[in-house]
């Protein structure tokens, strides 16, 4: 083709018909733009195809990711409610003479409060995308804005569980242990195994004789003590309001699952 343009260009010359030859001319360049641009635009749209199937793909992850995060943080807010159930119960329990009181369920009770979840979001695909700067195949600029700022939305939240988590660690834990003998306590946390299975999301065989090695304890001074109202209603308040922020956390969660799901539908 190349030859065949050539031809016409030195038979235009060997003849002197310059002006046919500069019209040729141009009409050559016309040519070569409109298939320069032709090949930008077939590459444009192939840019455009691959994309396209990098978002989808990317937003599929994106949804698996937050999927997995709404369904831990339920948990967790589960675990909370149990937690502000089993301290209402143990402040009933001070009105209870002790001969009546279950000790099985007062060491179930008391084990829950001493549980400290904790919410840690899988992010590794939201990190990965801001991390590396592919945020922007993102075309919805809704969602890249959520996904964005999902990880400052959780600084209130962690204070929270870190204040709970101390109360319990260094202060209540030890308070227990002075006052109460908390062997079958603990023990008690491998049979409840509904709230168990939420903490620690996988199940594990446990000795059913292993109670019988631990004496009944006297809960006589721990249900008199006043530190025990003192800390259960530290606990209940912190609990409450952890649960508050768990719960706003959880509608961001849903928003960025919704706009995924409506994305993903066009």
């Amino acid at each position: 083709m190349i030859k065949f343009f050539r031809k016409i260009r030195q038979k235009m010359l060997t003849e002197n018909k310059f002006s046919k030859y500069l019209l040729y001319a141009v009409g050559e360049i016309v040519l070569v733009v409109i298939g320069i641009l032709i090949a930008l635009q077939i590459n444009n749209w192939n840019q455009s195809i691959q994309n396209s199937k990098q978002e989808k793909q990317i937003l599929t992850q994106l949804l698996e990711e937050y999927k997995s995060n709404l369904n831990q943080i339920d948990s967790k807010i589960f675990i909370r409610n149990e937690i502000l159930a089993s301290s209402i119960k143990l402040l009933n329990y001070r009105n209870t003479k002790s001969p009546s009181i279950n000790i099985d369920s007062l060491d179930r009770h008391i084990s829950r409060t001493i549980t400290r979840p904790t919410f840690d979001p899988e992010l590794s695909v939201s990190n990965e995308l801001t991390n590396s700067g592919k945020l922007y195949l993102l075309s919805n600029s809704e969602i890249r804005k959520n996904i964005s700022a999902f990880p400052s939305s959780l600084s209130e939240l962690k204070e929270e569980e870190i204040i709970t988590v101390n109360l319990v660690e260094e202060r209540f834990y030890p308070f227990l242990i002075e006052h109460y003998q908390i062997g079958r306590l603990n023990i008690e946390f491998l049979d409840d195994e509904k709230f168990r299975e939420k903490v620690s999301q996988i199940t594990f065989s446990k000795e059913k004789s292993l109670k019988e090695l631990f004496k009944p304890s006297d809960p006589t001074e721990l249900l008199q003590h006043p530190d025990f109202e003192d800390y259960l209603s530290s606990i209940i308040v912190n609990t409450t309001y952890t649960n508050d922020q768990s719960i706003g956390v959880k509608y961001k969660i849903e928003k960025i699952i919704d706009l995924i799901n409506k994305e993903l539908k066009k």
